[in-house]
């Protein structure tokens, strides 16, 4: 293969494809055990040498490039690999913990529970609480509704009322839920 200084036509990624991909799936299979995975990676390669219009002195120099990004791949993947591995044991032991799951499912029936209790509210006082639920400030508020502060954080405190009121049998609520 000729120098590669000028920038890469198709046929010369397709002779340096031809001539590499093997090779390079190959070395990528040292590290990873399945070799879909690695044809893909090499094929990433490829597809980034392309689209990068990368150019090399020499075929040395390519060759170098093509091993060491097929390495740091791997080493990517399997780092990500451990990620997701280590993500899926901690969501194990969460499943199989039942305390947790009762917690879980008493946070889940509260916030049920909450918002439909606040979709009961007066509309003003509705859309108030939701757009304070999504983190916006009192003055953001009375801006977006083109409404006084003092009325937002009037409404805002009879809406909080009379939630509470709603939840003041909550105890109830939390022994039905642990007694199911």
């Amino acid at each position: 293969m000729e120098s590669t200084q000028n920038a890469l036509t198709k046929s010369d990624l397709k002779k340096i494809f031809d001539t590499y991909y093997e090779a390079l799936v190959s070395y990528g299979c040292r590290f990873l055990s399945l070799r879909d995975e690695c044809e893909d990676l090499v094929q990433d390669i490829f597809v980034d040498l392309w689209e990068k219009d990368l150019t090399f002195p020499d075929e040395t120099s390519l060759k170098v490039y093509l091993y060491k990004v097929t390495r740091n791949k791997c080493f990517n993947t399997i780092k990500h690999s451990k990620v997701k591995d280590k993500y899926a044991v901690d969501n194990i032991l969460l499943l199989e913990d039942d305390s947790l799951f009762l917690e879980q499912i008493l946070e889940e029936e509260i916030v049920r529970q909450l918002h439909k209790a606040i979709e009961l509210l007066p509309d003003r006082k509705k859309e108030i609480i939701k757009m304070s639920l999504i983190g916006l400030k009192n003055t953001e508020i009375a801006e977006a509704l083109d409404i006084k502060l003092q009325t937002v954080k009037t409404l805002k405190s009879q809406s909080y009322t009379i939630l509470r009121n709603q939840f003041k049998d909550l105890d109830a609520l939390l022994y039905f839920l642990i007694a199911q």
